[in-house]
């Protein structure tokens, strides 16, 4: 095995949404494209997104950034790790209160035929705290007849005048942007595919893509276009995706070859115009936020209240006048202010900064936009907060997608949350917090290896 860095560059991009499916639990989001060179047998391209909202501030007077460690393993079928690669990447501080950002790390490794694990693990050098993420990829046994499907929202050709920016990186012609799974939104609304064509002989081809939704609808198709090839060759080509609704989708491109058809699909997110007014409202303006606010955004900071909300105080908002709820949600945080002699109050600041950033991380149902706070995972971290650290199991053999939350400050509590539907919507189903329930079929729901790896986290 060889592996090599690529770059390793730090796109800061911003996405507009959970993308849901792949490798993107929540958390990193990784993507191995697999590639065949003779000689060499595959070569994968591997992408990481790493958010910003795992990297905390490092205090350094006037010259204050973020900063973290990315750490690749590379592991065969037995366990044994073959290669390890580390590197430290920066933030600029201005980028850290950027909603979205991140940086897209990249890695190239060639393998032999067989079956790996690529373990990526990042640590905030500001808190220590370590996210983890994995994803399996196989060596190709024989030459195939093309390539994995990329998708990405831009590329361009790679001519002589053409300087590679921040972000991309060189292939088969092309300058690509470095994406593990596209997030497109209504004004962004471009995809492109790249796929490498095997062959081996002088043949043309026919090729046609199809856009589908989650539940199998065709939303999209291209007319075929045909390819002259020799032995190899590469197609990439984009898609106008204005109007598509906000969702999960699959890209499924047919190479129709004389004597067969090879299908290779990849997915991505289409966002939505998505706000929390009033939430952002209420973050820093704790003096009087509720004095300007409708009815609908009053109602919108009542509802998470059901997470601290105490008997007597119920069955009361909802029968009262607009100035009445204004004066109920006064009267609520004015009973919880830690330090009511101060201007604002602490806690109603930091409950809505919760809620604003659960529903930032956690939002799920594509088009149904289930708010974060709603979610088990988010409901989870408005209660207990950050956890210390995240096992992301995307694809684990026959096991449906599934992530482990540790907390290690004071005693040690794990949250093990399921992707029930394959959809992306992660419910709890076990937890060693006697405050939340657990799932009696925990165990049955994972298979006997998962629950081993969550006994090891």
């Amino acid at each position: 095995m060889r592996m090599w860095c690529a770059g390793l560059v730090a796109a800061l991009v911003c996405t507009t949404g959970t993308a849901a499916g792949q490798t993107d639990a929540g958390g990193l989001a990784i993507a191995a494209k697999r590639f065949y060179r003779t000689g060499v047998g595959t070569t994968v391209e591997g992408f990481c997104r790493v958010p910003f909202r795992f990297v905390e501030r490092v205090e350094g007077g006037s010259d204050a950034f973020g900063a973290y460690r990315v750490t690749i393993v590379v592991r065969d079928s037995a366990g044994l790790a073959l290669t390890e690669q580390s590197w430290a990447q920066r933030v600029p501080q201005q980028m850290l209160s950027v909603p979205g950002a991140s940086s897209v790390e990249q890695f190239r490794f060639a393998l032999a035929a067989g079956r790996y694990t690529i373990e990526v693990t990042v640590t905030d050098s500001a808190s220590g705290r370590v996210t983890h993420g994995a994803v399996s990829v196989d060596g190709y046994q024989t030459v195939p007849l093309a390539s994995d499907l990329l998708l990405t929202s831009q590329i361009r050709a790679a001519g002589d005048s053409a300087v590679e920016q921040g972000g991309e990186f060189s292939r088969g012609g092309f300058l690509i942007t470095a994406q593990p799974h596209p997030v497109l939104t209504p004004t962004q609304n471009q995809l492109f595919y790249y796929v490498e064509l095997y062959p081996g002989r002088d043949v043309e081809a026919e090729l046609a893509a199809r856009v589908l939704a989650a539940d199998g609808r065709q939303m999209v198709a291209t007319a075929p276009e045909t390819v002259a090839l020799s032995a190899a060759g590469v197609a990439a080509s984009g898609l106008n995706l204005m109007g598509l609704p906000p969702g999960e989708y699959t890209v499924e491109l047919d190479v129709q070859y004389p004597d067969t058809t090879v299908t290779r699909t990849a997915s991505f997110t289409m966002a939505g115009f998505e706000t929390e007014a009033a939430i952002a409202a209420a973050v820093g303006q704790s003096s009087d936020v509720f004095a300007q606010l409708t009815e609908a955004q009053l109602d919108t900071l009542y509802r998470p209240l059901v997470y601290l909300i105490e008997a007597g105080e119920r069955g009361i908002y909802e029968g009262l006048s607009v100035e009445g709820k204004r004066n109920y949600l006064r009267q609520f945080w004015a009973r919880r202010d830690p330090s009511p002699d101060t201007p604002g109050n602490e806690m109603q600041d930091q409950f809505y900064r919760l809620i604003a950033e659960a529903n930032r991380r956690y939002r799920e149902g594509g088009a149904a936009e289930i708010p974060g706070w709603r979610t088990d995972r988010g409901r989870i971290y408005v209660k207990y907060g950050r956890p210390d650290e995240i096992l992301n199991r995307p694809q684990s053999g026959s096991t449906r997608p599934y992530e482990v939350w540790k907390y290690t400050r004071g005693r040690l509590r794990k949250f093990v949350f399921y992707d029930e539907t394959g959809l992306g919507n992660y419910v709890l189903i076990w937890t060693n917090e006697q405050r939340e329930p657990s799932r009696a079929n925990w165990a049955d729901l994972l298979g006997p290896e998962a629950v081993k790896d969550v006994e090891r986290f």
